[in-house]
Order: structure tokens, then sequence, then C-alpha cells
């Protein structure tokens, strides 16, 4: 009986020492755990980290500014920007310098890469085109839109013909009601420009960026604020929509300066 004990004892040790051999041999064998990944830190807006700038210096219009001067050579910029207005794009545009007078009404435009078109002085002025036709806004209030393409252009009055393919008629209607007509053969295509051609009519007047709001013709004043009266002008017996600078001239055309009190 007491065989059988030690025995069963012997075997229990056996049995011990096998399983534990087994914990070990799993220990060492068994997969390794593998770390958690990192979280990714979370600016809390706190810290001294500089935000890349962006791309908007690139802006999302692009457009063309071409200036052509008295030499008829035409200088092209070509922009991407944000401007609203052009007198924006034109500060952005490199290598494009231009100064003038400033009025209530912007900028008027004088002077285009260092040549200069001051009509009083030179008989010429910087005309402003947009998409090829005649601008109706100064660069202060001229929109810029995607696409656009921009003329700042050298105009002398002494570069239209005197003998041209269109024929007006310009009628100057004074303070007494007495009128003086002027036949014109023009290749004018505005009116200030065939007025320009009309031998013995003179005018002057006070220059913006929307053009020349004239006050005096045939030596005649009609400033409101000193005269209460203003020069009209009428086209073929309509009351005109446009100024001297921007008033296209067809064939056939009557155009009318007429003395208006109020």
């Amino acid at each position: 009986m007491k065989k059988n004990k030690t025995g069963l004892i012997i075997g229990l040790i056996a049995l011990v020492a096998v399983i534990a051999i087994m914990i070990v041999v799993y220990n060492v064998n068994r997969p390794k755990p593998q770390p958690a990944p990192e979280t990714p830190a979370v600016d809390s807006g706190n810290t001294d980290t500089e935000t890349a700038p962006s791309n908007d210096s690139e802006g999302s219009k692009h457009i063309t500014i071409e200036v052509t001067g008295a030499d008829g050579k035409t200088t092209a910029y070509e922009l991407a920007t944000d401007a609203e207005y052009l007198r924006q794009a034109m500060d952005e545009a490199d290598g494009l310098t231009y100064s003038g007078t400033e009025s209530d009404f912007g900028m008027m435009v004088e002077v285009v890469n260092g040549e200069q078109a001051i009509y009083a002085e030179d008989n010429a002025y910087w005309a402003f085109y947009v998409n090829g036709e005649y601008g109706q806004y100064g660069i202060d209030s001229q929109p810029v839109n995607d696409g656009d393409k921009f003329g700042i252009v050298y105009e002398a009055a002494s570069d239209y013909s005197a003998e041209g393919s269109k024929n007006i008629t310009i009628e100057v209607t004074g303070s007494d009601g007495t009128t003086t007509a002027y036949e014109v053969a023009t290749d004018a295509e505005y009116l200030r420009q065939a007025m320009d051609e009309t031998e013995g009519l003179t005018y002057s007047g006070t220059e913006s960026d929307f053009g020349m709001m004239v006050e005096v013709v045939n030596d005649e004043q009609a400033i409101y604020a000193e005269d209460n009266a203003y020069w009209a002008i009428y086209v073929n017996g309509e009351y005109g929509n446009y100024g001297i600078d921007s008033q296209p001239v067809n064939d056939g055309d009557v155009y009318s300066l007429v003395y208006e009190a109020a």
C-alpha cells in the first residue's frame, strides 16, 4: 500500500513538472503584443505654429492689361487677381506705372509708364477700353471680371482725319437761342474727336475719369454752380446718354450742344 502511495506522489510531481515546462515554452513562444498607435496631437489653437500661406495672392480672375503708347507700341500685362476694380489690378501689374489727378470721381489718369497725355497740354489723353469697347467708367469704378482685356491707349485729337467717311452735323445753340451748324466729314469714333476736327468750334471744360464735362462752348460759359445753366447734348433730337468722350459717332447723325438754364 505504501508502495502505491509513493508511485502516486511521483506521478503527481512529474505531471506538475510537465505543466511547468509547457507554461515556460508558451511564454517564450507566444506572440508579442503590438504597441497601440499614437494619437495625433490636437491643435488647440494656442500654439505658435504658423499656417502655410494660401495661394490667394495668385487670384481667381485672369485678365490682360495692354498699354499702347504714342508710338503705337503695346505692352501687355497678364494678371491673376482678385481685384474688384481696375485700379487695384493696375497696382498689382508688375512694371506698370501710372499717375494722375484725383477727384470726387476717382483718378483722371495723365501719365502711364512715364508717358504724359494731358489734353490741355498735349492735345491727347489716355483712353480706356474694355474688351475692345470704349470704357464707361474710370479706373476706380471699372469692374474686373475673369477673362477681361483692358486697353489703355494714348489717343491724340490730331490722329483723326477731317475728310472721313461719316457725314454728321454738330449744332451749337447759345443762350440767345441762335444756332450755329457745322457740317463735318469725319472718321471719328466718338463725339469729342469730331468736335476737335470742327473748324470754328471751340470748347473747354473739366476733365474727370468719365471724360470732359463741357463748360464753355464758343466762348459762352454754362457752369451750373455759377450760371445756373449747363450745356446739354442731344443726339438726333434725343437727350444724349453719354458724355462727349464716349458718345459714338454714326454717319448721318445730328449732335446738338444746347445752352440750357435750370
